[in-house]
């Protein structure tokens, strides 16, 4: 299913919540030009470039240009005035700079649909605030929803503001894309981590503005739900158990021949067992401590109750039979490092299948040449470009 194909992008971001985006819509078609500095995008070498090689991936094409020169502003104009789609990851008032904002370009381009993604937002007074996912994390009060109530917040340990809000950026730049389609009418998008972040702490702020009750770190578990944390199975192996209801609660009792806990006073409602959780952990520990872990995790689940292993890294890469049955770990290539590596490949699948996501990422510039050369320019006139410093390196 390629339904953008076609559909030309003109990629201006940096990071990982704008490649995110632009990744998805690759995916599924389009035509990803991704612009960037002589310098190359910032992220291409953190974590040795695993962490460029999990976000630029399906065919990517890379162009260095330097917007501090003439030619290469102008050069960015021209692919702008040509792309359906352009999106930027600049602060405020940067790309008005640069000539490539919005109104600049929809003066060309009337019908582009634009997208800018910040920390912020264009507006508001945080809005020239630098920011990374973690700042957002904590800005957002999800941060302190983290860890365990005696201790101090901790960050989730992966980049989830940057992924949301790349994928919300996606949807919502396919979205405009439908809209197009109908209207014949471009439009301007803003998305920006603040808000994907906050919207997640949706169900909390509404709980608050009802009853007053601020959301508190509780650990491994969920406020006020029991047996609802991680728990361990034979040989200390540790895994998650969410029983948010009586009936999850009942169904589990049954699985791991347990009727009696049922019936027991101490733990007949939920508000029960929160009130008495240490008691009833210790009589369920004692009884998990019997499985096998994957096969306990297959009992319950089996039986309607939500578990699952709690897997470090290597054993969702190595060892988890899911992962390998979807097909969800793709080869790929660190073109820093000169290595192969695995990564995740795109996360839903169509009725072709998962989409493909090429074999590499694009090294830095790899493609100047050839766009530019898409662009009009002459040999020569590239060349001289590389030379000024104005586009470049092109491997």
């Amino acid at each position: 299913m390629k339904p953008f194909e076609g559909i030309d992008v003109l990629d201006l971001t940096q990071s990982i919540a704008g490649p995110v985006s632009t990744q998805f819509l690759a995916s599924l078609g389009a035509n990803v030009v991704k612009v960037e500095p002589p310098g190359g995008d910032t992220f291409r070498s953190l974590l040795d470039g695993d962490m460029f090689a999990s976000v630029n991936l399906a065919g990517k094409r890379s162009v260095c240009l330097d917007f501090k020169t003439d030619e290469g502003r102008e050069a960015a104009a021209q692919l702008a005035a040509e792309a359906d789609v352009v999106v930027e990851s600049f602060r405020p008032g940067v790309v008005e700079r640069f000539g490539l904002d919005y109104d600049s370009v929809s003066e060309d381009n009337e019908n582009v649909v634009y997208l800018s993604l910040t920390g912020f937002g264009q507006e508001g007074p945080y809005s020239e605030w630098p920011a990374y996912d973690p700042v957002l994390q904590a800005m957002s009060s999800l941060m302190s929803t983290i860890g365990y109530e005696d201790r101090p917040p901790v960050r989730i340990g992966a980049s989830v503001v940057d992924w949301g809000t790349g994928t919300t950026a996606a949807f919502t730049l396919a979205s405009a894309l439908m809209n197009r389609e109908v209207t014949g009418e471009g439009t301007y998008i803003d998305v920006n981590l603040y808000e994907v972040a906050t919207a997640w702490m949706g169900y909390w702020i509404a709980h608050y503005s009802r009853t007053g009750n601020v959301a508190t770190r509780s650990g491994q578990g969920f406020a006020g739900l029991a047996p609802n944390e991680v728990f361990h199975a034979a040989d200390e192996e540790p895994f998650y158990m969410a029983v948010v209801n009586d009936r999850l609660y009942e169904r589990l009792c049954h699985a791991i021949d347990r009727p009696e806990l049922a019936d027991d006073d101490r733990f007949d409602t939920n508000g029960d067992r929160w009130e008495n959780r240490a008691v009833l952990k210790e009589e369920l520990q004692a009884t998990f401590e019997t499985y096998d872990r994957e096969e306990l995790c297959e009992l319950l689940a089996t039986s309607g109750v939500p578990a699952g292993p709690l897997r470090t890294v290597d054993e969702v890469v190595e060892e988890d039979p899911h992962a390998a049955a979807r097909g969800l770990l793709v080869d790929s290539y660190n073109v820093l490092e000169e290595a192969p590596v695995t990564t995740v490949g795109p996360p839903f699948t169509t009725s072709d299948g998962r989409p493909d996501l090429g074999d590499r990422p694009p090294r830095q510039g790899e493609h100047t040449r050839a766009v530019l050369s898409e662009l009009g320019y002459d040999d020569d006139q590239i060349e001289r470009m590389i030379e000024a410093g104005a586009a470049g390196p092109s491997e």
